[in-house]
């Protein structure tokens, strides 16, 4: 099997000739890789069997200047009028959001959201160059509707708003799902194997906010997000991401036409579990701790981890073998040779 071929068995729940793979590293340790080793490409070097078509760029000037006029000087702004700026300490920037002092449903509806089409063609360019090289092509990961309301409003500004001020939320996230909805079908239009679209909806401990609000407020445009992609092609497998416990939104997610879970972070969730319980209906990426093994583990932590997730996870298929988010720049590099080498041993 050549790689796009291996994903996409094991998201058909089909035992693949290995467990696929995907590493995300910080941009501190893909340097400290490459600086080490001499390695450019650090995907080839480490085998990835994945590969990015995306950023999806809505492609418009607009004018956000009504709304930025608060935001730090060195803050770069995207094409929905929402900054961040870098604070020094590897990966992480701060969030500057145009409407976190909007407080009612007029400055909502006279907001420049974007209106331009995705550049479908653009796309599809580097969908085709990746499957070219017997690579699965996913899109980009294309946040949700959860996500762009608070890079828009602020966390707090917009989980506070969800209960003082429905109307006002209900009417930002139609406006965002209407065009995450277009996102996802251009993306699916291009030819992506597979669509990646998410929302953080759990913290360490549990939901980020009262499941009930999340299945009123937030699956309906999740649904209506994959139902657009679907339109293009009936079968195309979505991914949905969110870090943190959230056991609570499984079953929601299903109705909603996910496929695949992704992140499954162990230290808020139990892989093996979701597996009993789902693994009829959902194949699973990721699994393996980035806060805990990877990071602060030994290789053989690393090696046991991943051995125990390939058994129990990848029994049968349905697995992409992934830490849960970035490798932190602190791992060590024999921690990622250790993963490498156990998935090479026990994936087969």
């Amino acid at each position: 099997m050549n790689s796009r071929e291996r994903v996409l068995a094991s998201i058909a729940h089909q035992k693949p000739d290995r467990v696929p793979i995907y590493l995300w590293l910080t941009p501190t340790l893909s340097e400290r890789l490459q600086r080490e080793r001499g390695v450019e490409d650090f995907e080839t070097y480490l085998g990835m069997d994945i590969r990015f078509a995306g950023y999806c760029s809505l492609g418009e000037e607009l004018d956000f200047s009504a709304y930025t006029g608060h935001f730090h000087p060195d803050t770069a702004v995207d094409d929905w009028g929402c900054g961040a700026y870098p604070v020094g300490y590897y990966h992480f920037t701060k969030a500057q959001c145009p409407l976190e002092r909007a407080i009612s449903i007029g400055e909502i509806r006279d907001y420049p959201f974007p209106r331009r089409e995705p550049d479908v063609a653009g796309i599809r360019c580097q969908v085709e160059n990746i499957q070219a090289r017997g690579l699965l092509a996913c899109s980009q990961y294309e946040c949700g509707t959860f996500e762009q309301g608070h890079a828009l409003m602020g966390m707090e500004g917009l989980l506070t708003s969800m209960y003082t001020a429905p109307d006002m939320v209900e009417l930002l996230f139609e406006r965002i799902s209407d065009i995450k909805a277009r996102i996802a079908a251009a993306y699916v239009e291009a030819g992506v194997d597979m669509l990646w679209i998410g929302d953080d909806i759990g913290i360490q401990t549990g939901p980020v906010m009262d499941p009930a609000m999340w299945r009123g407020l937030l699956l309906p445009h999740l649904a209506k997000i994959i139902a657009a992609a679907r339109e293009v092609r009936p079968d195309i497998p979505v991914a949905y991401h969110s870090c943190g416990s959230i056991g609570f939104a499984v079953e929601g997610l299903i109705e909603a036409g996910v496929d695949v879970l992704q992140s499954i972070q162990p230290e808020a969730n139990d892989p093996a579990k979701l597996k009993r319980e789902y693994g009829d209906q959902l194949a699973f990426w990721g699994g393996v701790g980035s806060q805990s093994t990877m990071s602060s583990g030994t290789a053989a932590e690393v090696e046991n981890e991943v051995r125990n997730l390939i058994e129990t996870v990848g029994d049968g298929g349905g697995l992409i073998c992934s830490p849960a988010h970035f490798i932190e720049p602190e791992s060590p590099l024999e921690n990622i040779d250790a993963f490498i080498e156990a998935v090479e041993r026990y994936g087969r």
